[in-house]
């Protein structure tokens, strides 16, 4: 993942968009706003891309893909804005560890109705004590 934060600050750099160099909860309100709406976007176009039928599957999966890559370029792009970059492989290490305590004590996991997958009493949060804000 680091090339991809990579590639996104060398973005931000290229088209003077706004980047901390460290972990910073605030950005700008309309930088937040922004990256809201823009994120929102990517994801309904992913959305009406799956919906498509009458291209060929290859077609419609080359859409479906060029989307969720959008979705993760907006997402990266909005790490980079609060300084994350250097530091988001251990939160998402310590995500993926606290995830995974959701399954129970016989290591399965418990589904709601829909589908979801909700917490065991294994769970615990994230470890993110590391991470301070630096204005």
């Amino acid at each position: 993942m680091r090339k991809q934060l990579e590639q996104l600050e060398e973005f931000h750099k290229a088209f003077g968009l706004y980047m901390n160099e460290h972990p910073a909860l605030r950005i700008p309100q309309e930088l937040h706003e922004l990256r809201m709406r823009v994120m929102k976007e990517e994801v309904d176009e992913y959305a009406e891309e799956y919906a498509i039928t009458g291209d060929s599957e290859d077609k419609r999966l080359q859409a479906v893909a060029k989307e969720l890559a959008d979705i993760a370029y907006t997402l990266l792009g909005t790490i980079v804005s609060h300084g994350l970059q250097d530091e988001f492989e251990h939160i998402f290490d310590a995500v993926h560890e606290s995830n995974m305590s959701k399954l129970d004590e016989n290591g399965k996991p418990i589904y709601r109705e829909d589908g979801k997958i909700l917490k065991s009493s294994r769970y615990h949060e994230p470890d993110l004590s590391f991470l301070k804000n630096k204005k």
